[in-house]
């Protein structure tokens, strides 16, 4: 850390340690310094994997902007191990550790709808997934959607079979939802968070929507990755929020629009069943399964 330190000091002048969350969890992919500099207060993000660091270096360089503020400005990558980046520090809190009225909390997730549409809308892009620092693609790129959602959803199938996670009824379940991809036919890549939620959303004091941080999952995707993706299952759970966040996107979902976002639950739900039982997080993997029985009554 003194290292790292070292080079913050080289960026801001001197610095104070504030706190450090970098250990608490060292199984996580990530870790957080705060420090505190004649300028402010900024954040030291260490990555323990180089896809998330290369998320966020070329997600904080190329679109963060886009959220006019509301985002962190990166200001300085480092490249060696420790990987780690420099970020501004947002003022807020995080919504999920924060209870608001209900019509407060139905601003909120209006007010995060409306930001959206300026991520999804400040570039286009050429192929489907994650990107180096500097934008090349990588892994192998994808240019066609149908491809690239049918690939995700393979790609989860074979870790599922790896470690046995899967029921038959489940398994039956993911390869009916393959016969809506058609669905994805001719969309484009879109810059998408893909974590775009209240773990992710900060209020200020008065229990505004404040801004989004946290870009280590950002990548080019279909938009409906950023519809699909709500680690406390609000869609089940708690419609109106989903509501008044496509109410503030400003847009109703078509037919085809439908299909993919149940294509993508379907997706996240697989995801979490696996990688819940790959990582002994059960409870995770248990609300994926239940998330498929009520899609299993959707999907045709």
């Amino acid at each position: 850390m003194a290292g790292l330190l070292d080079w913050c000091q080289g960026i801001l002048g001197p610095v104070q340690l504030l706190s450090d969350s970098s250990r608490e969890h060292p199984g996580q992919r990530t870790g957080a310094l705060r420090v505190s500099a004649e300028s402010g207060d900024y954040y030291l993000k260490i990555h323990r994997e180089k896809a998330g660091w290369h998320n966020e270096v070329h997600a904080y360089s190329a679109w963060a902007s886009a959220f006019d503020g509301y985002a962190p400005r990166l200001l300085g990558a480092h490249d060696t191990e420790p990987l780690a980046l420099l970020l501004t520090c947002l003022p807020g809190r995080i919504l999920d550790e924060v209870r608001l009225p209900a019509e407060q909390e139905l601003a909120v997730w209006r007010r995060a709808g409306e930001a959206l549409v300026a991520l999804h809308t400040c570039a286009e892009g050429d192929f489907f997934g994650p990107c180096l620092g500097n934008g090349s693609p990588a892994g192998i790129a994808i240019t066609d959607a149908q491809a690239y959602v049918g690939a995700e959803l393979d790609g989860w199938l074979a870790r599922g079979a790896r470690v046995g996670s899967l029921a038959p009824a489940e398994t039956a379940l993911v390869e009916r939802a393959r016969s809506l991809l058609p669905a994805f036919a001719g969309e484009r890549p879109a810059p998408c968070h893909r974590d775009y939620g209240p773990a992710n959303w900060l209020v200020d004091e008065n229990g505004r929507w404040a801004g989004v941080i946290d870009f280590e999952f950002t990548h080019w995707d279909a938009r409906v990755a950023d519809f699909t993706r709500y680690p406390s299952w609000e869609w089940l759970l708690r419609p109106a929020l989903i509501d008044a966040f496509h109410k503030g996107y400003g847009r109703a979902f078509s037919h085809i629009e439908e299909a993919q976002r149940l294509v993508g639950h379907v997706h996240y739900a697989l995801a979490a069943v696996v990688w819940g039982e790959e990582s002994q997080y059960h409870g995770f993997a248990a609300e994926g399964r239940r998330a498929l029985v009520r899609l299993g009554e959707m999907v045709g």
